[in-house]
C-alpha cells in the first residue's frame, strides 16, 4: 500500500511540473555593488559633466570587470548611492558605449551616449551612511554598453579611496546622438546599478514588469488573439487540355466534377440548336454539343492540378471538337464553373 501511495504522489508531482507554465528569463542586475558610501562628486562643482562607468568591482570578491552589460534588454529600475551637499540635486541616467583608445593608458577613454533615462532627485542628507535609492526606468540597453550618470553640481556619487581608474569624466556633458568624444578626467567607482529585463518582442518594455504580452510588439497589456485570415475565395483558373492531360488551378481545395461534350451538327429551331431531323434539315445549321461523359468527380488540391484526359468505352476520344466543363465545390458549398473547348486531331 505504501509503494502504491508513493507512486501516485510521484505521478501527481510530475503532472504539476508538466502543467506549470515555463518561467520567463530572469532579470539581470548590473553595475556597482553599492557597498560603499560616496566620497566625492566626480564632476567639478562649477562644471556639469557626464560620468561614464567603465570598470566595476564584481561579486563576490570585487574583481574588476569592464565588459559592460552582460545582456541586452530594457532597464526597468536603477539604484544610486548618492547625496547632495548644501542643496538638493538630481542625477540623470544614461547608457552608452565607452572604450580606451590605448588599452595601456588608463587615463583616457572615448564614449558616446545612446540612450537617456529619467532624471531623479537626490536630497541633502546628514546621516553618516548614505542610503541606496531605487527609481523606475524604461531605457533599452545593448549587451556590452555601460551605465552613465549626469549629476548636478551638488551631488556626490563616486567612491574614491584606492586611486583606481574606473570612471571617466566628460565635461561638458556628453550629448545623445553626437559622435564619440574623449574624456576630460578620470575618477573611481561610480555608485550606480541597474536591473535589466528581457525584451523578447523588441518594443522597449521589460518583459517581466512592463509588458504583459512579450510576444506581440506594440501590445503591453493582455495579448490580443487575432482570428486566422479567411480562406481565399474559390476560383478556377488555367483550365486547358493538351497532350492528353487536363490542367487547372484552384485557389482553395475543392471537389471537382467534370462533364465532357462532343460537337455535332445541329439545326436552329426556336432559338435553340437541336438535333437534325428530316423535318428541320433545311433550317440554319449550328454546332450542338452532346454530353458523352459526366460525373467524373475528383478531389482538387489548392494550387495546380493535372488529370489524364478520360477515355470513352476504354478507347481514346475520336477526332473532333469537344467542350470540357468542370465544376468545383469547396467545403463551404460555394460552386464555381469553368469551360474550355479543344480539338482532337
Amino acid at each position: 500500500m505504501k509503494e502504491r501511495t508513493s507512486m501516485r504522489a510521484l505521478l501527481a508531482s510530475l503532472a504539476v511540473l508538466v502543467l506549470a507554465p515555463a518561467a520567463s528569463p530572469a532579470a539581470t542586475n548590473f553595475g556597482s555593488r553599492l557597498n560603499h558610501d560616496p566620497t566625492t562628486r566626480g564632476c567639478q562643482a562649477t562644471d556639469p559633466c557626464t560620468l561614464v562607468s567603465f570598470i566595476v568591482p564584481t561579486d563576490p570578491n570585487g574583481d574588476p570587470d569592464s565588459s559592460g552589460s552582460p545582456v541586452a534588454g530594457v532597464i526597468t529600475k536603477f539604484r544610486v548611492r548618492a547625496y547632495a551637499v548644501d542643496q538638493p540635486g538630481t542625477v540623470t541616467l544614461r547608457v552608452g558605449d565607452i572604450s580606451r583608445p590605448n588599452p595601456a593608458d588608463q587615463t583616457t577613454a572615448v564614449a558616446t551616449v545612446t540612450g537617456t533615462g529619467p532624471t531623479v532627485p537626490i536630497p541633502v542628507i546628514d546621516d553618516p551612511e548614505t542610503p541606496i535609492r531605487e527609481f523606475g526606468a524604461q531605457l533599452p540597453i545593448k549587451q556590452g554598453q555601460h551605465l552613465e550618470l549626469d549629476p548636478s553640481a551638488s551631488v556626490s556619487a563616486v567612491y574614491a579611496s584606492s586611486g583606481n581608474k574606473f570612471t571617466y569624466i566628460f565635461a561638458p556633458p556628453l550629448v545623445e546622438g553626437q559622435g564619440a568624444r574623449g574624456s576630460s578626467d578620470v575618477t573611481e567607482e561610480l555608485l550606480v546599478a541597474a536591473t535589466i529585463e528581457p525584451d523578447a518582442d523588441g518594443d522597449g518594455f521589460g518583459d517581466e514588469t512592463q509588458d504583459q504580452c512579450p510576444s506581440q510588439p506594440g501590445t503591453q497589456g493582455q495579448c490580443v488573439s487575432t482570428p486566422p485570415p479567411p480562406p481565399p475565395a474559390l476560383a478556377v483558373t488555367g483550365l486547358g487540355v493538351s497532350a492528353g492531360k487536363i490542367s487547372y488551378s484552384l485557389s482553395t481545395a475543392a471537389t471537382v466534377t467534370m462533364k465532357l461534350a462532343k460537337a455535332s451538327k445541329g439545326r436552329k429551331l426556336r432559338g435553340r440548336c437541336v438535333r437534325q431531323t428530316r423535318k428541320n434539315r433545311k433550317r440554319k445549321s449550328c454546332t450542338r454539343f452532346v454530353t458523352i461523359l459526366s460525373g467524373i468527380g475528383e478531389p482538387g488540391a489548392a494550387g495546380a492540378n493535372q488529370l489524364a484526359l478520360p477515355k470513352r468505352n476504354g478507347r481514346r476520344l475520336a477526332k473532333g471538337r469537344y467542350r470540357l466543363t468542370i465544376t468545383a465545390v469547396d467545403a463551404g458549398g460555394k460552386r464555381v464553373t469553368a469551360t474550355v473547348r479543344f480539338r482532337v486531331t
